[in-house]
């Protein structure tokens, strides 16, 4: 008894497989599914902040933002001092009472920039991680993957229509 397999249009399997296996083309459809998804990331990223944190001035919520770094990568970054030991948890030295911050706070909640700082001391509010990026990341993975599928399957169209596939 004799087997066969036979493969019909192999030519267009191996042009399929020599398209996605290029490392290059990867790095544009992930890119291109990071820039689809960043805004709402980013937005995602704020609104999670606001559930653990009350952020009475708004200074550290508006530093937030998203962006494709040089390898690619989708990041979370904030140009506020405080972010990261909020998102990321930590101890928190003896704030300057003497900063704008401190003093904005102290007038909003009606008492001396010491006692502020002192509170911010005793207290460690930052002591257990928000996990605010984290959590946005990970709120917005499947559609991350989802949206690279439909990227990839448009370029493999694509390139079956003008037969470089």
């Amino acid at each position: 008894m004799n087997a066969t397999l036979e493969f019909r249009n192999f030519d267009n399997i191996k042009k399929a497989l020599n398209f996605f296996k290029q490392q290059k083309n990867w790095d544009k459809i992930f890119k291109e599914a990071f820039e689809e998804w960043r805004v709402e990331i980013e937005n995602t990223a704020k609104e999670l902040l606001g559930r653990k944190v009350n952020d009475v001035t708004g200074k550290l919520k508006d530093s937030i933002y998203t962006i494709i770094d040089e390898d690619g990568d989708l990041a979370i970054k904030s140009y506020h001092k405080a972010a990261q030991i909020i998102d990321k948890g930590g101890f928190s030295r003896f704030p300057n009472w003497n900063s704008q911050t401190i003093k904005q706070y102290a007038k909003e909640y009606n008492q001396s920039p010491f006692v502020v700082a002192r509170g911010i001391f005793q207290n460690q509010p930052f002591q257990e991680a928000t996990m605010f990026s984290w959590g946005a990341l990970f709120y917005h993975k499947e559609d991350i993957k989802n949206e690279i599928f439909i990227i990839a399957q448009k370029r493999k169209n694509k390139a079956i229509a003008s037969g470089t596939y």
